[in-house]
């Protein structure tokens, strides 16, 4: 009884939506045209022959290794380099986590004007110093336009996972680390066989977080390159939404949405087996 008003707000606002999203992508049907044509699997079958959803399929795919390679080592580093309560440590976390309070769309806009490249800054260092051919049209070259997005989401976001697995460290008792110095044990020997077992539960929480995230980044690409050039930076959510909104296949689009899902509830489920070795092993 106590949880159930939690239980019903999470079916009316969650389940439902998902599994409505499910029976729409088995129709063919438009917001001018609402009537729906039962397609079955016909919206999957498309999907399976869709070269776009191949190139987004990659994408998203490359978002997960870079964002996971990028922020997480760098975010236990921010985490253990500045952990104390020294002031200056206090004023550089606040400074690392400050991105994240920057709205989405600001940080691409301005990003944008970073990459631009006849009068971005990003070109203008590498003139200045004498780098020039260096320089590249950035966000306008297919090979180039993806990792550049990357980069400003891992910028965004390092600090916040930065303050999640700092607040995993600090959960780490003082003694344990104590005796690892009485032992003579090196810093490196103390991180590998003290710190990241004790870890091992909020890095696979966190990497799960970075997972998520990059199966359904939308925002920062919709303001920068709109999946372009030539739909080289295209992934799931703004393939959804060009279907769904610019080409009017809401049925289309909820097939797409579904994947996600699917992508989203692979991730879950590797993420609690490993939880669940991990508790076997303890």
């Amino acid at each position: 009884m106590l949880v159930l008003p939690a239980a019903v707000v999470f079916a009316f606002y969650i389940t439902y939506p998902l599994l409505h999203t499910i029976v729409l992508s088995a129709y063919s049907w438009s917001a001018l045209n609402p009537v729906r044509t039962w397609q079955g699997m016909g919206n999957y079958v498309e999907l399976y022959h869709d070269p776009v959803l191949r190139v987004a399929l990659i994408n998203n795919g490359l978002w997960i290794v870079l964002s996971l390679v990028l922020q997480l080592p760098l975010a236990m580093l921010l985490a253990l380099g500045i952990g104390s309560a020294l002031r200056r440590h206090r004023m550089l976390r606040t400074l690392f986590f400050s991105p994240l309070i920057v709205p989405a769309v600001a940080v691409g806009l301005i990003w944008q004007l970073f990459y631009e490249p006849n009068f971005g800054a990003l070109n203008a260092l590498f003139e200045a110093i004498g780098l020039d051919g260096w320089t590249a049209g950035w966000l306008g070259d297919p090979k180039l336009a993806t990792l550049c997005i990357i980069i400003v989401s891992s910028w965004r976001y390092t600090g916040f996972h930065m303050m999640i697995l700092l607040a995993g460290l600090q959960a780490i008792p003082d003694d344990i680390y104590e005796a690892a110095r009485i032992d003579g044990a090196s810093a490196w020997r103390t991180f590998w066989h003290i710190t990241l077992p004790l870890m091992k539960r909020i890095v696979l929480v966190d990497a799960l977080l970075i997972t998520v995230g990059s199966v359904k980044i939308f925002d920062l690409i919709w303001v920068m390159t709109e999946g372009g050039p030539n739909r080289a930076s295209e992934v799931l959510a703004t393939y959804m939404y060009r279907t769904a909104f610019s080409d009017d296949r809401m049925g289309y689009a909820a097939a797409i949405a579904t994947v996600m899902l699917v992508l989203t509830l692979i991730a879950t489920v590797i993420y609690v087996r490993l939880t669940g070795q991990e508790e076997a092993e303890a």
